[in-house]
């Protein structure tokens, strides 16, 4: 797929995935994609784990049906039969760990936290690279983040976002999207202006 306007429209969050191997060419185009991403200052705090292992991600899939659980407390969506209660898959797909370093951010008014942005723009740029090479995948972020952090050995100051698993799709899916004018505006917000 070459135009970038039907890959952006076209890209959907796969979270069922068949057997077979992502060839190590592809898994290395999505990571450059993910290192070419932008970065406030190119500071370039993103790091990135491709978990190979099946045990490491065995314990991923465990904790990732703790971090369901955990939430299933306070949300019945997280709960059995609800809505959100399907526990990503993290045993067939390929498996890349997001974290960045916050120490590699600049001290701005947005909270210092262009360490985090950084790491995001990484993750769509390999979710699109992904999708433009043929695979389905998705961007998990419901963990316990220091759980997490440990079985995956990233430094404790370091923000654990998630895993972007992709491979081989199993399911498909249609999207919709809030009409233009409900999410785009020109020169202002609607409605009435505060004095200023």
């Amino acid at each position: 797929m070459s135009d970038l306007g039907a890959l952006i429209r076209s890209r959907r969050a796969i979270r069922k995935f068949r057997d077979g191997a992502v060839p190590e060419r592809d898994m290395r185009e999505v990571l450059e994609a993910a290192r070419w991403a932008p970065s406030p200052a190119n500071l370039q705090p993103a790091r990135f784990i491709w978990v190979r292992d099946r045990k490491i991600k065995e314990e991923l899939q465990a904790l990732a049906a703790e971090s369901k659980a955990m939430s299933a407390y306070w949300d019945p969506s997280f709960g059995p039969g609800g809505s959100s209660a399907l526990v990503n898959d993290l045993r067939t797909p390929e498996v890349i760990a997001v974290c960045s370093d916050p120490a590699k951010s600049l001290t701005n008014v947005n909270d210092e936290n262009g360490f985090e942005w950084a790491a995001a723009m990484s993750i769509y740029a390999m979710w699109l690279r992904a999708h433009s090479l043929g695979y389905g995948g998705v961007f998990v972020q419901h963990w316990l983040p220091d759980h997490a952090k440990r079985i995956l050995n990233i430094p404790r100051l370091w923000r654990f976002l998630g895993t972007f698993t992709f491979g081989h799709a199993a399911e498909q899916k249609e999207q919709t999207r809030l009409p233009f004018d409900e999410v785009v505006f020109v020169d202002r917000f609607p409605g009435v202006a505060r004095a200023r």
